[in-house]
């Protein structure tokens, strides 16, 4: 008996560990598509940059992860990332809306997530950096568009 009970204690922290390991594990480090780095620029250079990926996360979400930078922190205009995440259902991409991550006027990081849909079999991003000036339209990067099946 109690060699049985020493097996079952064996058993069940193995099997905790294993449990353990895969919830610590990021889906969407493991399975990220980077999206590089993009810039909003005006006439006398850049301003903002961001970089990150995105990804399926655990069969659940579609997630964007993003690092942005505001370069030019003496004019106190913040930076954000903007993302539209789109599905593909029947042959055509149907938006899922749109989302922004907190402003900043140094550097931050963070993510953005819609959830998969059952219907749908492919998610894209629609990702750009801006900077947010209050009395102007924002400035912004050109768009990185990623996407995945699943």
């Amino acid at each position: 008996m109690a060699r049985i009970r020493h097996l079952l204690t064996a058993s069940t922290l193995v099997a905790a560990s294993l449990l353990t390991s895969v919830l610590t594990t990021s889906p969407a480090a493991a399975q990220g598509k980077a999206w590089g780095k993009l810039y909003a620029r005006n006439d006398s250079g850049k301003l903002a940059r961001a970089y990150g990926d995105f990804a399926n996360n655990g069969g659940v979400y579609a997630t964007v992860g993003a690092n942005w930078d505001d370069l030019r922190r003496s004019d106190h205009n913040p930076v954000y990332v903007e993302a539209e995440f789109f599905f593909l259902k029947g042959g055509k991409w149907e938006s899922a809306g749109t989302t922004q991550t907190a402003r900043t006027d140094t550097s931050d990081s963070g993510s953005m997530s819609r959830k998969l849909r059952h219907d749908a079999h492919a998610a894209r991003a629609v990702i750009k950096v801006c900077v947010d000036r209050a009395h102007w339209s924002d400035v912004c990067s050109p768009s990185a568009v990623v996407s995945f099946s699943y």
